[in-house]
């Protein structure tokens, strides 16, 4: 049995008023209140289950019409949400050096096919494309201070930019694939013609690749100040693109490499046990290729917790 909601939780009323003043009046925010209140206490995370145990509301659909169409400030109250939450974890947070800012695009495999942004993501781990969204995101992790920062939802579906036609008209005698994979492809040369086309320009802008928004999060992070050290991410955000704001930035990154990557030894320098330089193959060569040239005196031991 669940117990209806008679008013927002404590925690929720104190914190809440920090963004009063970006809404427009108490009617929008009331409604984040009951939701904030919903996904701390009921045991089922979802609008339905929220609604039926608000007794202030007046409809059941009250909630899900305030978020979905009441004019937001998303933005505006994120931003207000990482500037407050700064100087409260301070004393908590480690070091700049020691934090980090992770870069992620998890899998949400809702239930049912109408909520936005809805696509067949490739999901590698399975080898499945889910129907799904797929957002990315950017997280503080600095000693037992986490967060969410940001998010961002990948809109790369062909409905919405009209790409089939975007191509035909600068492209007319060109064949266009039907296959995800062909299509995918087909971007690359085709974009900076068909782009030259404003309504073609309109369509495409919010439509941005999962590396454009992994970008757009960490030039965010570092701009509201967050305390990043090492920028984090999964080998399918590790683009030269990706790298190129990081060093532009000064700041470091972790990711893992694949083994088909090529790398430029040009600059490498690996030495034996005896402290001499070792001739490595021309450049460029595959890092399966090069980590068995590497000899075992070039590794130093690392201890994290009890492993090594």
């Amino acid at each position: 049995m669940e117990w209806p909601m008679v008013a927002p939780a404590p925690v929720v009323t104190e914190h809440a008023a920090v963004f009063r003043d970006l809404f427009d009046h108490q009617c929008q925010l009331r409604p984040c209140q009951h939701e904030g209140t919903g996904l701390i206490v009921l045991p089922t995370k979802s609008l339905a289950h929220m609604a039926r145990g608000i007794l202030a509301s007046a409809d059941n659909t009250n909630l899900s019409r305030v978020l979905a169409e009441a004019p937001g400030r998303e933005d505006a109250v994120n931003r207000r949400r990482i500037r407050f939450r700064l100087p409260q974890t301070t004393p908590h947070r480690r070091r700049r050096r020691a934090s980090r800012v992770v870069i992620d695009d998890p899998l949400c495999e809702p239930v049912g096919s109408l909520l936005d942004s809805m696509d067949r993501p490739y999901h590698h781990s399975a080898g499945t494309s889910p129907l799904a969204q797929n957002p990315v995101t950017s997280g503080s992790v600095s000693g037992p201070v986490r967060g969410l920062l940001g998010l961002r939802r990948d809109r790369r579906d062909e409905a919405r930019t009209q790409g089939a036609a975007c191509v035909a008209k600068p492209c007319p005698a060109l064949t266009i694939p039907t296959a995800p994979t062909g299509r995918k492809r087909l971007h690359q040369p085709v974009d900076p013609t068909g782009l030259q086309d404003p309504a073609c320009r309109a369509r495409h802008q919010p439509v941005r690749t999962t590396i454009a928004l992994a970008i757009e999060l960490v030039e965010e992070a570092i701009r509201h100040q967050v305390p990043v050290g090492v920028v984090v991410c999964d080998a399918w955000s590790l683009a030269e693109d990706v790298v190129r704001v990081l060093a532009r930035r000064r700041q470091d990154g972790i990711s893992r490499l694949k083994t088909n990557r090529l790398l430029e030894t040009a600059s490498l320098q690996v030495r034996d046990a005896h402290g001499w330089p070792l001739q490595l193959p021309s450049p460029p060569i595959a890092v399966e290729d090069l980590v068995p040239l590497i000899p075992a005196s070039a590794y130093r031991p690392v201890t994290i917790g009890e492993h090594t």
